[in-house]
């Protein structure tokens, strides 16, 4: 007997766990002090739609990555639940997490503020866990029994409760159960909506939850504007406390578009609307009985969305000064100055297929990381009728493309104009994404907040790094911004030197925001000095030798021993010898004592070395 009741107990548990849960996860927010976020911290709203108090000690939320978790032993991050605690009938439980790095509007009071390794969520996608342990779980997908609520967030997720997980969120957006946290048909994709965070403690007023029928639509949220090229909606609805059935339920749902005909539905599966066009567009759900009448009190949900038009700009100027956010079509023909392309270990989505473009009235970034376009471009190649949307990242105004270009022509000349620093500082957005080009600059250390650190000798340039740049008159911001160009891991040259660059700009995250005018090279050519790479690229069997050298004869030898290019810059960046040769020896007599580095150049491989000269 003692066997048949522990059986028996198992499965009650087991039944309880995979039906709708008395305690569920009501919100979950992930972008706490994110840019733009409205709250500083995450955090993790609980709700009991029951009709009784539930003690929830020694439970804890659990939280993995959208694919996670990527540690051994794959287990999930935990943060318990105190002894002592219970959530009353229709009350919430509001958990603070941790905070991001830019502050915001503080929360509610928390009913528990986690201080120690509070859970860091993504703000886009994830998986949060309810359990009545602080067993931590493990894997990436679960099996059903071993949590009490599951909410999987964001297309990536690897495990939710139903057929999908709750839409992408963002640092403004929070997963929100509907009906106040009431609908709990194990179905993440329905049971939740995606909105402004609106966190919930146990000081807001009870939330009974009634068994009367309901019908909501979770997507798309009211007043969504989708792109122009949009012509097929989704509309999920989610009902509770109803059965929608062909005669055999309670009844079965009407609605209609745009005030059209009524359509008659039989299940809760998602609505296609299809041949959609430009304008706004709206979708009214009702549950109706088996005679086709409706309930009484009624039971209906709407929602409204727009297809956005483009707007036609002639050039770069207009569509600089276009809405943000909105859509435009670039009619005129525009250059390409500079395209992004991955080298070495930079990856396609960290170049995020960027190319600047510039007509006679301003430049702006394609920021591409969708890979709508896939002709390839080059330096100096044109397109026209570029179709995006508006967008800033960080003060960079971006056009996002939302379908394919051609080259119209290519070999395309653009000059540089030329400016000061004083000029770039006063007037960044004029010269934002735009060729740009300065006179006798020269670079006096690193820069970060507004303390500049000297360079020391022999000190490279790193990637994402500000510099402190001067032109005799005014002081600048020069940025490594790109990971993949080529005058990284090159010697800073200390002398000055005249340069070509893309005008750019960097708005912070503080409180208020720091603008800060920069401009970034595009590569080494943009550099009027020879930069000296101290990386070696392994020509098989390189030997330089004697080093130091005190009799005016340096010997150069490889595996291949073929052709070779032999350049030597002193100190300050100058190129003081420079020879092709298929000899293994060169005259260096008349160089004076010092420090050197060798250039070499051999089957499409160089490589440099540091040279003493006695």
């Amino acid at each position: 007997m003692k066997k048949i009741y522990l059986f028996t107990s198992m499965l009650f548990l087991f039944i309880g766990f995979t039906s709708n849960a008395q305690v569920v996860i009501s919100q979950v927010y992930g972008g706490g002090g994110n840019t733009g976020a409205q709250y500083t911290n995450d955090f993790v709203e609980l709700f009991n739609r029951g009709t009784a108090s539930v003690d929830i000690s020694g439970w804890s939320v659990q939280y993995a990555s959208a694919t996670g978790p990527s540690a051994t032993p794959f287990a999930w991050a935990v943060n318990s639940i105190p002894a002592g605690t219970s959530i009353a009938a229709g009350k919430y439980y509001l958990i603070k997490l941790a905070a991001g790095t830019t502050a915001s509007s503080a929360l509610p009071t928390p009913d528990l503020d986690v201080t120690t390794s509070p859970i860091n969520m993504s703000g886009t996608a994830g998986k949060v866990a309810l359990v009545n342990s602080a067993t931590a779980l493990t894997g990436t997908t679960l099996t059903v029994g071993t949590y009490v609520d599951m909410v999987g967030f964001g297309p990536t997720a690897s495990y939710y409760e139903g057929t999908a997980a709750v839409a992408i969120l963002s640092n403004t957006t929070a997963a929100i159960r509907l009906n106040g946290g009431c609908t709990d048909n194990n179905a993440n994709n329905t049971d939740f909506t995606v909105g402004a965070p609106a966190p919930r403690n146990s000081a807001t007023a009870a939330s009974i939850c009634s068994t009367a029928p309901n019908i909501a639509i979770t997507s798309p949220v009211n007043a969504t504007i989708y792109n122009p090229l949009t012509t097929s909606v989704t509309v999920n609805v989610s009902v509770s406390n109803f059965t929608v059935a062909n005669g055999t339920g309670t009844g079965h749902i009407h609605y209609t578009v745009d005030g059209g005909a009524t359509v008659m539905k039989y299940d809760t599966a998602p609505i296609v609307l299809n041949g959609l066009t430009v304008g706004s567009h709206t979708v009214v759900v009702t549950l109706v009985n088996n005679a086709h009448a409706p309930l009484s009190p009624a039971a209906s949900a709407t929602t409204q969305f727009t297809i956005a038009a483009f707007t036609n700009v002639a050039n770069i100027s207009a569509l600089r000064a276009g809405t943000l956010n909105g859509y435009y079509t670039l009619t005129g023909n525009a250059i390409v100055s500079h395209v992004r392309t991955p080298a070495g270990t930079v990856t396609v989505n960290t170049t995020r297929n960027q190319k600047f473009i510039q007509d006679a009235t301003g430049g702006i970034l394609i920021d591409d990381s969708a890979g709508k376009i896939t002709t390839p471009f080059a330096l100096g190649d044109s397109m026209n009728n570029v179709s995006g949307q508006l967008v800033d990242f960080n003060g960079i105004l971006e056009l996002v493309p939302l379908q394919n270009q051609t080259v119209v022509s290519s070999g395309n000349t653009l000059t540089p104009q030329n400016i000061t620093i004083a000029a770039l500082n006063a007037n960044v957005n004029t010269y934002e994404s735009k060729l740009i080009s300065f006179n006798g600059i020269t670079i006096t250390g690193t820069v970060s907040a507004g303390v500049v650190t000297p360079l020391t000798a022999g000190q490279v340039f790193t990637t994402s790094t500000n510099y402190n740049v001067f032109d005799g008159t005014t002081n600048g911001v020069l940025r490594t911004g790109f990971a993949e160009a080529n005058y990284i891991g090159a010697t800073i040259p200390t002398v000055a030197f005249n340069i070509t660059a893309l005008g750019y700009d960097n708005v912070s995250t503080a409180n208020p925001p720091v603008l800060t005018p920069q401009f970034i090279p595009r590569n080494s050519a943009d550099f009027s000095v020879t930069l000296l790479q101290t990386q070696n690229n392994e020509i098989a069997g390189l030997k330089v030798y004697p080093n130091p050298v005190s009799n005016g004869v340096l010997h150069v030898e490889s595996n291949l021993n073929l052709e070779r290019t032999i350049s030597l810059f002193d100190v300050l960046g100058k190129q003081v010898i420079s020879t092709t040769t298929s000899n293994t020896t060169i005259n260096i007599a008349n160089l004076n004592s010092g420090i050197y580095i060798v250039k070499i150049t051999e089957g499409g491989k160089t490589a440099t070395k540091k040279l003493v000269v006695k």
